[in-house]
């Protein structure tokens, strides 16, 4: 049986544009979580941080999100390459499902804690170690499948003038626009439906939602195709929703819709 080879001390670059914030998640790594660590650099824009990157080739960056000028999901859709396992840290929530889904290994919320740092630290170490061995190695390559798996969210925070609901993606019927805001249809945990308005817009909605599940299908509304039960395509398009909820589907797309039931069967 294959072991893991023993696995050097991580390369770290660290990303904030406020001092202070990036002094204290060195003094936590140094000194209460590895002292073997290398930092090799610290940034307080992403223009340092892309010249360091260049330099150095981390094995991971620490990335604060909110950065002046450039947040950190428009710096890495712009660099090259990510060779690097990116850790997120940021004073914002509301971007965690964004985060995931660019297969971050971890998310941290400031203000941030050694326990939080030192278990994001450990998946970018096996997440690392595993990637060295998996070539050729089917079992190692369904480890490191599980693995990401892990990191996976299956919720989203919804948030309204008053307060918020975790909900389920699963649970999400569908999501419909109303100007720059949004109203969202959810299954509560007691079996009743419900639905919250937004401040995000249907468009936010789309790019944080899973796509495998979730369906545009007109202008003004997103669906959860779990919870799709018919589709009638003529020319007045519609989905019949659970709880017969009737909505449109505009023409241009009605052959995704059609499509990506056809992928299902």
């Amino acid at each position: 049986m294959a072991t893991a080879p023993k696995i050097a001390p991580l390369n770290v670059i660290i990303v904030d544009d406020e001092i202070d914030a990036c002094k204290n998640l060195q003094k936590i790594l140094v000194e209460y979580v590895d002292p073997g660590i290398n930092i090799q650099g610290i940034a307080n824009s992403t223009a340092e941080a892309e010249k360091l990157i260049k330099e150095h080739q981390p094995d991971v960056v620490f990335l604060d999100i909110e950065m002046p000028n450039e947040n950190a999901f428009e710096f890495l859709d712009r660099i090259a390459t990510i060779t690097f396992e990116v850790i997120f840290v940021t004073a914002y929530d509301e971007y965690a499902i964004r985060a995931f889904k660019l297969n971050a290994v971890d998310y941290i919320l400031k203000p941030i804690s050694i326990d939080e740092v030192a278990g994001a630290l450990k998946k970018a170490q096996d997440r690392r170690g595993y990637k060295k061995i998996m070539d050729g190695n089917n079992m190692y390559a369904r480890l490191l499948g599980d693995i990401k798996g892990l990191n996976k969210l299956d919720k989203i925070r919804l948030k309204d003038n008053v307060g918020f609901e975790i909900v389920d993606f699963k649970d999400i019927f569908y999501v419909e626009a109303k100007g720059s805001y949004s109203n969202v249809y959810f299954l509560k945990e007691d079996g009743s439906e419900k639905y919250l308005i937004t401040s995000h817009s249907l468009n936010d909605y789309e790019d944080l939602l899973p796509m495998n599940i979730f369906c545009r299908i007109h202008r003004s509304y997103l669906v959860n195709c779990i919870h799709v039960k018919k589709v009638v395509a003529d020319d007045n398009s519609f989905v019949i929703m659970k709880g017969k909820k009737k909505l449109p589907v505009s023409r241009r797309r009605i052959t995704e819709l059609m499509e990506y039931f056809k992928d299902k069967q």
